[in-house]
């Protein structure tokens, strides 16, 4: 009997039935029926509770790694080719379409690269530099770091000037991704010139460093080339 009462309580307060039927006064079994529907258990209240979703997780996650802007190096941080040596900052933007770097053929935005930044630094005749390039996926910037490992090989005879020597590449240990730098040198009249080529990668970001300069020498010890501390440095602000 209650089942009937409450069905006809149901269609009491229906817009599209007959005037008479909606002025109906509802049963006291009806007015039991309905209160008791919302009624919520106690058990059903932790699920209330609000929980970060996982939208706001990812750029929690996202915002603490730095952009490609700020993972560019300050001129005090860029290792100093002797303690005489200072860099300072010339041009900070977006990278040009020149290649970087005596052996390189190509910008990173030809071989894959979405976007990138470049800082340049100068001393006196010493120059260096450095960039930071997003590809759209990990496997898309390991495939363009080998093309860059790959500009090596037949850097000798690309370079003008005499007694060119491109030195193998020597694997630097960073605290994620991988790095690596390698030595050209050569010379022009009675000077000699040495330019350095540094990379570091990982996940989608890559990050090229590279340092020009002239002299008799690029003798350093083990673990203190100006390029190989770059390599760290630049890894470490990578994110």
């Amino acid at each position: 009997m209650t089942a009937v009462v409450g069905i006809s309580a149901g269609c009491s307060v229906s817009r599209d039935d007959e005037p008479a039927k909606a002025k109906a006064p509802k049963s006291p079994v009806a007015t039991e029926t309905v209160t008791e529907e919302p009624t919520t258990s106690p058990s059903a209240s932790p699920s209330t509770t609000p929980t970060p979703s996982a939208s706001a997780t990812a750029t929690a996650r996202s915002s603490a790694i730095p952009t490609p802007k700020a993972a560019l190096l300050k001129a005090a941080q860029m290792p100093k080719l002797n303690s005489t040596s200072p860099w300072k900052v010339g041009r900070t933007g977006p990278a040009t379409t020149r290649p970087f770097g005596l052996c390189q053929k190509f910008d990173l935005l030809s071989i894959g690269a979405t976007s990138a930044v470049e800082r340049t630094f100068t001393h006196d005749t010493d120059t260096a530099g450095q960039q930071v390039a997003e590809f759209a996926d990990a496997q898309t910037a390991v495939r363009a770091s080998k093309v860059v490992e790959a500009w090596r090989r037949d850097c000798a005879k690309r370079v003008s000037g005499q007694s060119v020597r491109v030195r193998p590449i020597s694997n630097v240990p960073v605290a994620k991704g991988t790095g690596w730098n390698y030595l050209v040198s050569f010379e022009k009249g009675d000077t000699g010139h040495f330019h350095s080529l540094g990379l570091a990668l990982a996940g989608s970001r890559m990050t090229l460093l590279r340092m020009d300069h002239d002299g008799q020498d690029h003798n350093y010890e083990p673990g203190k080339d100006p390029m190989e501390l770059a390599v760290k440095a630049a890894s470490a602000r990578m994110g």
